[in-house]
């Protein structure tokens, strides 16, 4: 299938012209949807044609701050799957539930208690019929008939989920789609991701036979890539790494107004994946503001200084970013995987805390690669620790620090870095 493009690939006579397959709503508010938008401008900026092959934003919640780039010619699919509408349909039972008042809500409470454990005992059931891809299988379903006349120059089928893997190889294979280079981006592994949820043998299976049949495969962490070439290294010679892309950039010098310095986690902290425990008590110690969002709500208590709040949209958090003047970034406790909130974070002139997590030699790997860019105030993930460098911010003495956007993570570098490096 692969095989070199016979022009050059900027300033050519002809224009490059790519196919992203990705199994994602992109309305959806999610940190991988931001990189997948920032990929799709990162195209458009560099002046290459560009398709879309993904789900329909009809099935889905949707967050009308995520927009498509201009000139991506869309095509999206209806997936939305039998488990999901379980799950829509368990939400309005409970919805409705608390909805009743009075003496109704007393005649039909335990109906709709029975109802919620009928709905919930089909999804489990409905689960299991998906096999290693779940319920995004709907949309390979759905998809598998696609067709285009366009020869394309690449393919990139961009995870998560994985099933755009599956999606582009069915496509390729039966000639529904021709493409000279067909690139997998893993924006995280699948068996060995962060979360631990994914150690079955019928995963690893399926990983290993998608891997195979790309031309490339990018991963976004110089950890990953040393990770999955030792978990498969029958594909090895196959991958590379590129950081991820920026989804915008910020140089407005928001929060630099302030009397004193507001610090701001804005992600998941989910403690099997991040541990966000000791930043919360050294920020409780050395009594600094601190604005916390995301996901699991709740799991730290707030306080006079430390504001807790849910995963917000994006028209929502941005009035709560612009009051941060110090950006805190905290590493996964093992996996390998970086979390794509610095190259977001980098594209701003604000301070960034950047908390080291894993072990020893993941931190030296990550330490010595963002160390280069003179960018962050450097900490390991433990109370003590992250208290002197919060003392260190405090006083301003952060050395040689620069408080300036990097262009290193633009999406139009990224995007071409990945599209040579795919040849």
């Amino acid at each position: 299938m692969a095989h070199r493009l016979t022009y050059s690939f900027f300033g050519g006579r002809n224009r490059v012209k790519v196919l992203v397959i990705n199994g994602s709503c992109l309305f959806v508010n999610s940190s991988a949807n931001l990189c997948h938008l920032a990929y799709l401008q990162g195209l458009i900026d560099a002046g290459i044609d560009v398709s879309l092959l993904s789900a329909s934003p009809q099935s889905y919640f949707t967050d009308s701050s995520m927009k498509i780039p201009d000139g991506v010619d869309c095509h999206h699919v209806q997936a939305i799957s039998l488990y999901e509408r379980l799950s829509l349909a368990k939400r309005k039972t409970a919805r409705d539930q608390v909805n009743n008042k009075g003496a109704r809500a007393t005649a039909t409470g335990g109906h709709a208690t029975r109802l919620q454990v009928v709905f919930r005992l089909l999804k489990d059931g409905v689960r299991g019929l998906y096999g290693p891809h779940g319920k995004e299988k709907t949309f390979y379903t759905k998809s598998k008939n696609f067709t285009c006349d366009i020869d394309f120059d690449y393919v990139l089928s961009i995870s998560h989920p994985p099933v755009s893997h599956l999606v582009a190889y069915k496509l390729l294979k039966c000639n529904r789609i021709k493409a000279k280079h067909w690139i997998q981006i893993w924006e995280d592994p699948w068996y060995a991701d962060a979360y631990g949820f994914n150690a079955r043998k019928r995963i690893f299976r399926e990983e290993r036979r998608l891997l195979y049949f790309a031309d490339k495969v990018c991963y976004v962490s110089p950890l990953t890539l040393q990770n999955q070439q030792r978990l498969f290294p029958e594909s090895a010679k196959k991958m590379f790494w590129k950081p991820l892309p920026a989804y915008y950039k910020d140089d407005t010098h928001t929060g630099k107004g302030l009397e004193k310095n507001v610090y701001g986690y804005f992600g998941d902290y989910v403690p099997a994946a991040r541990d966000l425990e000791p930043f919360y008590q050294a920020a409780k110690n050395t009594g600094v503001e601190v604005r916390i969002c995301g996901h699991p709500y709740g799991l730290f208590s707030a306080t006079e200084q430390i504001h807790t709040y849910h995963r917000l949209p994006l028209a929502e958090l941005k009035p709560i970013e612009d009051e941060t003047s110090v950006l805190v970034f905290l590493c996964n406790r093992r996996g390998g995987q970086i979390p794509g909130k610095i190259y977001q974070y980098s594209a701003t002139d604000k301070t960034i805390l950047f908390i080291l997590d894993g072990t020893e030699e993941e931190q030296t790997v990550l330490k010595d690669y963002f160390g280069k860019f003179n960018r962050y105030v450097f900490c390991q993930n433990t109370v003590e620790d992250i208290a002197r460098a919060i003392h260190q911010i405090e006083s301003g003495d952060v050395g040689n620090i620069r408080h300036t956007p990097l262009d290193d993570f633009e999406p139009k570098k990224i995007i071409e870095s990945i599209l040579n490096a795919g040849r």
